[in-house]
């Protein structure tokens, strides 16, 4: 469908005032997302306000795209954090001229001023309830707050209890209110307050669009988009969504969207949403995410389908980087996979690993787990390889899945063989290795706590155990270090594996930054096999490289995989 005439009522330039004074209402779609701007918005709209005011010019605020229900009543589909900031900008300033009635300061002319305020931006007073009818209703979870205490002016009982948008809200008013008392209102001067507002109303400007229908409303939505309004794919997918929908269906929709968004985060959808179609359609690019669902999208039938599938994957996909997640209750394995992949930073296996999840039995799951955990730490962690070569691969997988020529975690193992790093590469690469475990320590304590526990009976967590990470070269070596580990070379054998243990903590501190001699008596006495087994009579570099070569041999049988 292309924009044409019949699209919109009108698209034209209002002032902030010009929008919202008269009889007009505007409703926030249940589908819209809760206020979410912070401090960090509301000081760049103040600063904005104030750098113009004070040079006498108009300041453009963007664009409004506005859907006409009935006669004078709206639905905002873009502009809603813009309107509602500005609207309990305004009431700020009532509540500072109501700050002077109380004080008993012109009350007369104060409430006159109150009145013709709420009148213009607010809303009228029901004469039933006396509360405010207000020109703005924000969505389902922000209303309700909003009507009963910001346009009401009543401080809520217990603003913790409240959701992070309300909360927002309510300290957008205080804030605002905080910096009219300190910049805008001195010595009681209403005119500067009066001035402050007519310049909120009359000299911020917006571009008003009026479009007959949501779906004409979403594509100016989404032209504006690519004329180069920042829009997220999540904002873009919902609002379309929503568009192709019959009314009566956008309560349901919210509902399942929600359902997705809940797992996964807003903020976190556009990377669920490309893992989500690779795991069906291939390789995708995020930037040619959106328009590549719309073209298969394109039908309320389409949409539920998309809405269901994605509520449905969401929850296994948020279970992913959560190893504590309900899912993994009892599973043991599982967690553990997770979180090492959690450790790497790798998300590139996330559609297989689905995929995995929803068609193989639960040990090749299991397995595959393992595959894509050894993989990476072989490939990645250690061989420091270009991860980009893992997606095209793991997509492979995918694809084999879903046509089903994959039959369990040795045939997943076959496609993704070509990232397997060999023993010899592994080794070679591992007895190299740094980790500067300022940045890393916890990666450093992964694989030192990896191989005591393969050497020993131990089965210790390290990230639970107690167990200090320790460097036998020190990380602030003293003098008496300098002649096997001179001062221009001490820094890269330093964060080298070969020099790293683990010591309890008291010992630890007991030994600090000795020499190697007394560092070495200590060890002996360690309930760690890797530092017990120690055994070196001094601490140069050919003994810091055997050490690291003799873990290398650890790392390799413990890094590895059956198949192969």
């Amino acid at each position: 469908m292309a924009l044409s005439a019949e699209n919109f009522l009108n698209a034209e330039t209002d002032t902030f005032g010009g929008i919202i004074k008269g009889d007009n209402k505007f409703k926030v779609p249940l589908y819209q997302r809760d206020y979410s701007w912070n401090k960090t918005h509301w000081n760049d709209l103040w600063l904005d306000i104030e750098a113009n005011r004070h040079n006498d010019s108009k300041h453009y605020m963007g664009s409004v795209v506005l859907v006409s229900k009935h006669k004078k009543q709206y639905d905002i589909i873009d502009g809603q954090q813009r309107l509602t900031t500005l609207t309990i900008l305004v009431l700020a300033v009532v509540d500072t001229l109501k700050d002077l009635v109380k004080r008993e300061i012109d009350v007369e002319n104060n409430e006159k001023r109150i009145d013709l305020l709420i009148t213009d931006f607010i809303g009228k007073k029901s004469l039933s309830s006396l509360n405010y009818e207000n020109k703005i209703e924000l969505n389902e979870s922000n209303n309700p707050f909003f009507s009963t205490y910001l346009t009401n002016f009543r401080k809520p009982v217990n603003i913790k209890s409240e959701i992070k948008s309300n909360k927002l809200l309510f300290d957008c008013f205080n804030y605002y209110k905080d910096l009219i008392k300190e910049e805008i209102f001195k010595d009681d001067d209403v005119s500067s307050l009066i001035s402050f507002v007519e310049y909120i109303s009359d000299s911020l400007l917006f571009i008003q669009i009026t479009a007959t229908d949501d779906l004409s409303a979403y594509l100016i939505f989404e032209t504006l988009n690519d004329r180069g309004l920042d829009l997220s794919v999540t904002d873009l997918l919902k609002n379309y969504l929503f568009s192709i929908v019959d009314e009566s269906d956008k309560s349901h929709v919210k509902n399942i969207w929600d359902v997705t968004i809940n797992h996964v985060s807003y903020s976190g959808f556009p990377k669920f949403l490309r893992h989500y179609w690779m795991m069906q359609n291939g390789l995708i690019q995020e930037k040619e995410l959106f328009k590549t669902v719309k073209r298969y999208i394109n039908t309320p039938k389409t949409a539920f389908e998309l809405l269901n599938s994605m509520s449905e994957v969401s929850e296994v996909y948020a279970a992913l980087s959560d190893s504590n997640h309900q899912l993994w209750e009892g599973e043991e394995r599982v967690k553990k996979h997770i979180r090492e992949l959690n450790l790497f930073n790798v998300t590139q296996c996330y559609p297989l690993l689905i995929n995995a999840y929803l068609f193989l039995d639960h040990d090749d799951w299991i397995a595959t787990l393992r595959i894509c955990s050894v993989i990476s730490f072989r490939y990645m962690l250690i061989s420091g390889l270009n991860p980009n070569a893992l997606e095209s691969k793991y997509n492979d997988a995918c694809k084999a899945i879903n046509s089903g020529a994959v039959k369990g975690a040795r045939d997943i193992f076959t496609i993704l063989q070509p990232l397997y790093v060999n023993d010899e590469d592994f080794e070679r690469n591992f007895e190299s290795k740094s980790i500067r475990t300022k940045r890393s320590a916890k990666l450093a304590r992964y694989i030192v706590y990896s191989v005591e526990n393969h050497l020993s009976e131990h089965v210790l967590d390290f990230e639970f155990d107690n167990g200090s990470l320790e460097h036998v070269l020190p990380e602030n070596p003293s003098e008496e270090w300098n002649e096997n580990f001179p001062k221009d070379i001490e820094e890269s054998f330093i964060y080298r594996l070969g020099n790293f243990t683990l010591l309890e903590p008291d010992k630890n501190r007991i030994i600090g930054n000795k020499g190697f001699v007394h560092k070495s008596e200590v060890y002996k006495t360690s309930r760690y096999e890797l530092t017990k087994r120690f055994g070196y009579q001094k601490w140069d570099q050919n003994n810091l490289n055997a050490r690291q070569k003799y873990l290398a041999k650890q790392a390799k049988a413990i890094w590895s995989l059956p198949y192969v």
